[in-house]
């Protein structure tokens, strides 16, 4: 039986408890089991009575009904989701059947202390609100189609056509991305428009199946006339529609009304899309506040979308979110740039919950084959959605989320091309709080980065480093990507320690080597992570010799990294470790036999990159 403190690890790699506090995560650590079940075997049954929240840890489940000798399968669950709990908090039996489809590991907190927790930690039964309303919509009185049903509304007070347009997009993108059922609903107030008229809360099935029509990308799409005095039969039509579809894309008209509001009520996300001038920009401020005071609170589904579309001269991105007073969610760029397509690629695929995320661990050196693995990635289109990294991986991963490819990068590291142009890398100092000030290493960091920031990168980015003095992970994600990877380099006692936000910041290698459970936290289902750390045969099979003392310091702290990364990785959909065992720590002159090293790793993964990649 697992110990506390090892289900507390399990729960903070799960997205609906990784954010609770350190209690309420005891609370249920102490409430819960961890039960194996086996390829075939079933959790529960159609029909069976309530008994338990289930989360999946590890493995794939797949959700059906029964239909005589075949069955429906209606969802697949991975990692992170959980199932269970409509029955839970409305007391009827199991309408579906749930079953692992290989050898799985699942949370269980059985229903006597669900209901214990619920009391106990308001945040969680909040969450459950959400997902119990996405999970109940369906047809009155007809037989559940769809496990889970998400509504997404898209409004703008400043960019009508650049908010069309998106959700335009961004239903092509579910589709594609997911291979889901989805639909496009459009609201035309001039009722001679308007293919569908709704003045009645009862829907003919056979009425509604010749109002839909195809959108030219290739999604369904209807447009409803005649909507602004019965709003509760356009509510009631879009709880209709999920019963159909997995997602219900809602464009809705550029003024502010009741009839909006409710709409956005309906709603489990609400993508506001706004111009990135200041006018715009304080307008959609005052909307958000707005919104976040209604009775049922809006503010909590919103996510803000910047479009450049039509703005000379975008403001700044830290202006823009300080106008806004909200995190931005994300920003479009013009629409016949090749990034627009990037960028709804990857909001999809979010909504989705099918983003793959990289891991990039440390190994100093031998972290040069994430290089590697990276080639055979881009070669094999095997598409990356959010990526990070701890010390040597934070470096490589930030290169290549710059938008450097993987061929510029290896063709960076001729600054190694010998011991000694590597040897002059290292400024020695006096050994205060490190035997190596790191001026050169900054000076090459400027050189590939300049005065970048997080904003300024193509790919989202997380890069590990450790505040020694408190003993934590920092996980860093803005501010000046030089300061980030200088922080996630510095091994404590070699390099001196970086100061970011009044924090003495070393080596994010230390406290998580390989951080694949930071890209849990973030919502990534799909992990793909790679430890470059010689593990203890390696170490045997190579001829090292420790002869100096950044040889012991480095080597006492690879030793208890090696461990954490092993840990790290059995979480992993895909687990790499491509290390060199004649390559030493400090050998970064034989680049191209680690980066050859590493892109044979991925090869030997080529089929299961693949198979992560397909769309299900």
């Amino acid at each position: 039986m697992l110990r506390t403190q090892e289900k507390l690890l399990i729960l903070g790699q799960i997205p609906l408890f990784a954010d609770l506090s350190a209690p309420d995560k005891k609370l249920i650590a102490d409430s819960s089991l961890i039960i194996e079940y086996k390829n075939n075997e079933i959790i529960y049954k159609e029909g069976d009575g309530p008994d338990a929240l289930y989360c999946v840890i590890t493995g794939r489940l797949k959700v059906y009904l029964a239909r005589h000798n075949d069955i429906e399968i209606l969802e697949y669950l991975k990692r992170g989701r959980c199932f269970g709990i409509i029955s839970l908090l409305t007391g009827e039996p199991h309408s579906v059947t749930a079953q692992a489809m290989n050898d799985s590991i699942i949370l269980k907190i059985p229903k006597y202390h669900f209901e214990r927790i619920l009391k106990r930690v308001p945040a969680l039964a909040v969450q459950f609100s959400q997902l119990l309303s996405r999970r109940l919509k369906q047809k009155e009185g007809s037989k559940k189609k769809i496990f889970e049903s998400t509504i997404v509304s898209v409004f703008s007070l400043s960019e009508k056509g650049a908010a069309s347009g998106y959700a335009r997009s961004l239903g092509t993108g579910l589709m594609a991305q997911t291979g889901k059922k989805v639909i496009l609903v459009t609201l035309d107030e001039n009722t001679g428009s308007g293919p569908f008229f709704i003045d009645s809360p009862f829907f003919d099935e056979s009425a509604v199946r010749s109002a839909i029509s195809k959108d030219p990308a290739g999604s369904d799409f209807i447009n409803i006339a005649g909507t602004s005095k019965k709003i509760i039969h356009l509510v009631a039509f879009l709880s209709y529609l999920t019963g159909d579809y997995h997602y219900v894309i809602v464009d809705l008209q550029s003024d502010i009304s009741d009839k909006i509001f409710d709409i956005m009520k309906q709603s489990d996300m609400v993508h506001v899309v706004t111009a990135c001038d200041g006018k715009s920009l304080e307008s959609t401020a005052r909307l958000v506040a707005e919104l976040e005071g209604q009775p049922v609170d809006i503010g909590r589904k919103v996510r803000i979308i910047t479009s450049e579309t039509g703005t000379a001269t975008p403001l700044p991105f830290e202006e823009r979110r300080s106008i806004l007073k909200h995190d931005i969610f994300a920003t479009l760029p013009q629409p016949d740039a090749p990034e627009y397509g990037r960028m709804i690629r990857r909001i999809s695929r979010q909504i989705g919950d099918c983003l793959i995320g990289l891991a990039l661990g440390s190994g100093a050196a031998l972290g040069l084959a994430h290089v590697g693995i990276l080639k055979v990635i881009e070669r094999e289109n095997i598409p990356i959605d959010v990526v990070s990294g701890s010390s040597m991986g934070a470096l490589v991963a930030a290169l290549w989320a710059s938008g450097k490819s993987a061929s510029e990068i290896e063709l960076g590291t001729a600054i190694f091309s010998s011991k000694m142009a590597t040897l002059r890398l290292f400024d020695l100092t006096w050994p205060a709080r490190g035997l190596i000030r790191g001026r050169q290493i900054r000076r090459f960091l400027v050189s590939q980065f300049g005065e970048k920031t997080f904003y300024d990168i193509k790919l989202p980015l997380k890069i590990i480093a450790c505040d020694l003095e408190r003993r934590e992970e920092v996980v860093i994600e803005e501010g000046s990507i030089v300061d980030a990877v200088m922080a996630s380099i510095a091994i404590p006692g070699v390099f001196e320690p970086v100061m970011i936000k009044g924090r003495a910041l070393v080596d994010g290698g230390i406290i998580n080597p390989v951080p694949g459970n930071v890209l849990t936290r973030t919502g990534v289902s799909k992990i793909i992570a790679v430890n470059t750390l010689a593990s203890p045969e390696d170490i045997q099979k190579s001829d090292r010799k420790l002869s100096n003392i950044f040889d012991f310091i480095v080597n006492t702290i690879e030793a208890g990294e090696y461990l954490l990364a092993e840990m790290s990785c059995q979480n992993a959909d895909i687990a790499m470790h491509p290390v060199l065992p004649a390559a030493d720590w400090y050998e970064f002159y034989k680049s191209d036999k680690i980066i050859k090293r590493g892109e044979e790793e991925a090869l030997k993964y080529l089929a299961q990159l693949k198979e992560l990649a397909v769309v299900r």
